[in-house]
């Protein structure tokens, strides 16, 4: 599924303008693809009430070809008018194409008499150009509009929302669904917008793929099976990596197992878990398939730096590392996170306080010898680059992008609807996943699932990539089973076999 910013979106029209679907063309085909939308949702129509809300520009023009096609189908229509009819070049020319059905135009001033009882109200007044506050025209309409029970639904976009950062505007139109015409506008996916949109659904309204030169996606189950890594029938474990990771401390043992566990249920042939004394045990009993390095503490539990030599001496002998989980944000993490980024081939996973130790030394990602993914959720990212979590759930996409640009890694933004960026500029959005995921130890779990995949020769994107849908599938699988605030981060690793 394709996700664009206004500006792509825009260049994409503009494409496909010079390939022959004119302006024109696309409203009608946008006009005719939502009418499909409501006669598959919710036939019979012409039983229903259906009030179009439609502004002046192009929005609007939607709207308003909608409304003669609903009139044409026998479908009880009605438009209000947010400022004046939609009167662009495209609408004019477009309703001209159109034997009008029948539809009543309301005036503003009769706009509560115009919901009652309906049963569809659709939104087509600001496009995707919108941004600011709301007129006071609007503002009435759609505060009328959400006294009423009908189902709501947004053109493209709500309107009242910046398509470009999701910023909503106070008293913007909230709908159940948004029908998405020919692409996800970023903005949408950016925290609180992806919330306030309801249903999102990606009409096709006739632009081809080519189009879009630029562009980001959602990936689907169909795309993700191309990400695995090849399991041969003649392999050894050799052939399936080996990942070290490096996590744990006296205080956080969980960590450490639970990554350790989520990696070889992920398919990696060899896993070492290097830790402190103190997890050993705990470990073999609770990950018998596991290998063990010893690893010197200092006199609180935590690695020491003179782990630093050890790790040297072995690293290299690795197809990935991870690094992070359950580690602690002491000197000591920083030293070793900033040897491993300094050096060694191998894809570094870096997680937790593996990037919390770091953040007030940035710039050390820019010396790196290696591929380097990091997997931080909204505050250790805003920790990062000088935000609060609040800021970085407002702008998700675009903070991702160029964080990840800038600095030549791969990026992987947790929370609802994961966002993976890669050092080339491209993103991706995952969609798996539900709020089963917001419990201790999950994070940890996903640590340890890219671990595996990069160990066993996924490139850093596409393990980042692949990481996050198995971590979110493996949620959506368990809450089919049980209530989402029953499930444990190790039910999560252990339902990877299964999702795979």
């Amino acid at each position: 599924m394709i996700t664009v910013s206004v500006e792509q979106m825009t260049n994409a029209e503009l494409k496909s303008e010079k390939l022959g679907v004119s302006r024109v063309r696309l409203m009608r085909n946008a006009a005719e693809s939502i009418l499909e939308f409501l006669k598959a949702k919710f036939s019979p129509l012409d039983k229903k009430k259906i009030v179009v809300i439609c502004g002046s520009g192009n929005n609007g023009g939607d709207g308003a070809v909608l409304a003669c096609l609903l009139g044409r189908e026998g479908v009880n229509t009605g438009i209000v008018v947010q400022n004046k009819f939609p009167d662009t070049d495209t609408v004019r020319e477009c309703l001209k194409e159109l034997k009008a059905g029948e539809f009543n135009i309301v005036k503003d001033t009769d706009v509560g008499e115009a919901f009652e009882g309906a049963d569809i109200i659709l939104d087509c007044v600001f496009g995707t150009g919108f941004h600011g506050e709301l007129p006071e025209s609007a503002v009435k309409i759609f505060k009328e509009a959400e006294r009423s029970t009908a189902v709501k639904i947004s053109v493209d976009i709500p309107s009242g929302v910046n398509g470009t950062t999701g910023v909503i505007a106070e008293s913007s139109f909230k709908p159940d669904i948004t029908l998405a015409l020919a692409a996800v506008k970023t903005g949408l996916l950016n925290l609180p917008c992806n919330d306030f949109c309801g249903d999102i659904e990606v009409l096709d309204i006739g632009i081809a793929v080519d189009c879009f030169d630029e562009i980001d996606g959602v990936f689907t189950g169909s795309d993700i099976k191309k990400l695995f890594p090849k399991r041969p029938r003649s392999a050894n474990k050799g052939t399936f990596g080996k990942l070290l990771n490096i996590a744990g401390c006296n205080k956080y043992i969980g960590a450490a197992l639970l990554s350790s566990r989520a990696a070889l249920r992920s398919g990696a042939g060899l896993v070492t878990l290097a830790t402190v004394e103190r997890v050993v045990p705990i470990g073999a009993a609770y990950v018998p398939e596991c290998v063990f390095t010893e690893l010197p503490a200092d006199n609180e539990g935590y690695i020491s730096e003179m782990a630093i030599e050890e790790i040297g001496s072995v690293m290299d002998s690795y197809s990935a590392i991870s690094m992070g989980c359950g580690m602690g944000n002491r000197e000591s993490t920083k030293k070793i996170a900033e040897f491993l980024i300094k050096n060694g081939k191998s894809p570094l996973i870096l997680d937790a306080d593996g990037i919390n130790s770091i953040s007030d030394n940035i710039n050390v990602l820019k010396d790196k010898s290696r591929p380097v993914v990091l997997t931080p959720h909204p505050a250790e990212f805003g920790r990062l680059i000088g935000l609060t979590a609040a800021e970085v759930q407002a702008d998700r996409l675009n903070l991702a992008v160029r964080f990840a640009k800038e600095y030549g890694v791969t990026l992987l933004l947790k929370g609802s609807d994961t966002i993976i960026a890669s050092p080339h500029g491209k993103a991706w959005i995952n969609t798996t996943g539900n709020n089963a995921l917001a419990k201790a130890g999950c994070g940890d779990v996903l640590t340890g699932i890219i671990g595996a995949l990069a160990a066993q020769g996924a490139d850093q994107v596409a393990a980042a990539v692949l990481g996050a849908y198995l971590h979110g599938e493996a949620a959506d699988l368990l809450v089919k089973e049980q209530t989402a605030a029953s499930v444990l981060a190790s039910e999560v690793a252990d339902a990877l076999g299964k999702v795979i």
